[in-house]
């Protein structure tokens, strides 16, 4: 697992509630139960975590913490 995948990590755990075991290999936002609303709250938890600003769709209940860190290095995030 990656530093950004550690950091989505931990605010899934802290911030949404989600059980750390719950976040295995390939699990979507959609399998952890988020829906739209939810995925606009963790859209802006990363915004300001990482200082990017991630536009409206550009985060997908489809992503794993795998994808978003993946979208998040592709927006200039440090590894």
């Amino acid at each position: 697992m990656t530093a950004v995948e550690d950091r989505i990590t931990k605010i899934l755990v802290e911030d949404f509630k989600v059980r750390a075991e719950d976040l295995g290999a390939g699990a979507t936002l959609r399998d952890l139960g988020f829906d739209s609303l939810v995925i606009v709250e963790l859209s802006l938890s990363l915004d300001n975590e990482f200082g990017v600003e991630l536009g409206d769709g550009e985060l997908t209940d489809a992503m794993s913490v795998a994808e978003a860190a993946e979208l998040l290095l592709a927006k200039g995030v440090s590894p």
